[in-house]
Order: C-alpha cells, then structure tokens, then sequence
C-alpha cells in the first residue's frame, strides 16, 4: 500500500509541474530551436528532465519512511551523490551545449564516483556454478557499463517519446526482478521512475509538447546502470547470474545502435557520441516510416526483449542461457548486416 500511495503522488505531481513547466519554459524561452539534426519543425520546450530527475530525488527520500534498513537507506545516500552530479552535467549541457569530448571526460568521472561509493560490476556468475572474479578489470568494465548505457539512452532520446517509452518498460522487468530478488533499494526507484516518467510522456509523445534534453535522457542512463550493479554481491540473491543481463536484455535496441554509431564514427574518425541522423530510428523515418509507427516499433522490440529477460526468472538457467545466445548472434549478425550494407 505505502509503494502505490508513492507511485500515484510521483505521477500527479510529476504532471502538474511539467505541465506548469512547459508554460514557465515558452515564457522564459528554454526551448529546443529546430536544426539540421533534429525531426521537429516548431520550437518546442525543452529540460522536462531537470523536472523529473529532482523530483526522484525528493521521492527517494520520502521513501526513508517505507524504508527501513540502514544499508539500503546508505545506498539511496550514494545514489543521490551521483544524481546530483549527472543533473549538473546534463543542466550544463543543456544551457551551454557541451563539447562531446567535455560530455565524455565528465561522464567517466561520475562513473569513477560511483565505483568509490561501492556500484561497481566486481564478478560475473557462471551460469553453470561460482562466478569469475573481475578482479583489475572491474574498473575499467563498470566505466564502460556507465558510459555505454549513459549514452544509449542519450543518443536515442531523438524521437518523441521513445526514450521515456523505452525506460518504462526496461523498468517495469527490472521491477519484476527486483520483487523476486527482495531487492528493496531497485524496487522503489523502479516505481518513482516508471510514475514521473508515465506523466512526463503525456507531454513528450508525437507530436511533443515537451522534451526531456541531455539532464532527462543521462540522469535515466545512470540510474538503470548503477540500478543494473547495485547489490552486485550480495542483494540480488539467487539472480546474480543474470543481474546484468536483464536491463542489456531489455535495453538491446538503444545499445545496438549505439555500438553501431560507435562503429560507424570510429570508421569516420568522428566523435564517438557526437549527435547525427544516423541512428535506426531516423533510417526508418528516412525510408517512409511514420514517426508513431517507428516510436512504437522500437517500443515493441524492446517489450520483446523484456519478455524474453523474464524468463530468468521462470526458465532453467542453461535453456536461458541458450536463448540470449540465439538472440545475441541474431542481433549481431542484424547489425553487421546493416553496418555492410551501409558501408
């Protein structure tokens, strides 16, 4: 009862602040100006996310009440110390329109942050029995983690409301997971993101009326990466196997296209996570798609993929295994196919 009383409150205050926003932004001209980058026409507010990203932090705390245990209220604290820094990031990109490599450097600090405070991808389970220890490498991999899924969602927020879209669901499994795994500390972030984010999609779906800007679209890649390594060792019992793989599972389509523009500007010699048009969903408008059917296709894809992460939870670990195996062969094999086409 207290986590439904949280979600609703998220949501409805989550809907009047966005929607008194959007005024106070057109007054105060914080609008995204049409470019050669972008698919919008009009002039259309922007820095919806500040307004949800605070707003989980204000929740999270109002969450002390349901919670009680001291290690997971120390986790919510670290949380909080690397959310703060991402919002500044991202407000400052926003306001000033940051260098990719400026992006780049700040982005690896916080997730140097976030390793001294304890989120940190230390072992990989076998699926088969013990784990592998990381050991020297752990750093170097729980920086790519952060830098992967901080940009994934960064590059694909081009297109009215996919990236909210695709957060929800990817949070939705993860709550799933989180219920299975008692995982307090990843259960009530799930539900105040998937709360603020449902009222900020209101506003953000085609044709938008509101966009979430570089503090919405980082601030929710670093809470899924460090949600996804939280409790690492210890929280996600029995689930540690799959801990990682769940949200990689989900989130396989803004990954995808970000490891091939990864790819493709390496081969260009461009900046890696500097912004084009060049990404799946704008190929698919490019071919003639509507912006509601490619919105809603990406949409669909990663439901697919949630479903198929569910089945961590009610399949033996080894036919799962099997699976993700089939379905990360077929999708490298998608992408390479793309990639030799395009070149």
């Amino acid at each position: 009862m207290p986590y439904i009383t949280l979600s609703i409150v998220s949501f409805i205050s989550a809907y009047l602040l966005l929607k008194y926003y959007i005024s106070l932004s057109k007054y105060h001209k914080i609008v995204a100006v049409p470019n050669a980058r972008s698919l919008h026409k009009t002039i259309i507010p922007t820095g919806g996310g500040l307004i949800f990203a605070v707003l989980h932090i204000i929740f999270i705390l109002f969450a002390f009440k349901i919670i009680q245990d001291y290690e997971i209220r120390e986790s919510i604290y670290k949380l909080i110390i690397g959310s703060v820094m991402v919002i500044i990031l991202g407000f400052v990109d926003d306001k000033f329109n940051l260098r990719a490599k400026q992006k780049l450097i700040c982005q690896i600090i916080i997730a140097l942050v976030m390793i001294l405070l304890g989120f940190r991808i230390s072992h990989l389970s076998n699926p088969f029995g013990g784990a592998f220890i990381l050991g020297n490498i752990s750093i170097p991999l729980t920086v790519v983690w952060y830098l992967l899924v901080m940009n994934a969602i960064n590059l694909i927020d081009g297109l009215d409301g996919l990236a909210a879209g695709i957060t929800i669901i990817t949070c939705i499994v993860m709550l799933f997971f989180s219920y299975a795994s008692e995982n307090q500390l990843v259960f009530v972030n799930c539900i105040i993101l998937i709360s603020t984010l449902s009222a900020f999609l209101l506003f953000n779906y085609h044709p938008a009326k509101l966009f979430m800007g570089d503090t919405g679209s980082l601030f929710i890649g670093y809470l899924i990466a460090s949600l996804a390594i939280a409790g690492n060792e210890t929280q996600f019992k029995g689930l540690t196997t799959f801990t990682l793989l769940v949200p990689i599972t989900v989130i396989l389509v803004p990954l995808g296209d970000t490891l091939f523009t990864i790819l493709r500007r390496i081969k260009n010699k461009q900046y890696i996570f500097q912004a084009d048009r060049n990404h799946f969903h704008h190929k698919l408008i490019e071919k003639g798609f509507s912006h509601h059917i490619v919105t809603l296709m990406c949409w669909f894809f990663t439901l697919i993929f949630g479903l198929i992460s569910l089945g961590y939870i009610y399949i033996p670990k080894n036919i799962m295994l099997a699976i993700l195996l089939f379905v990360g062969v077929l999708m490298i094999s998608l992408f390479l196919y793309i990639y030799k086409k395009e070149k």
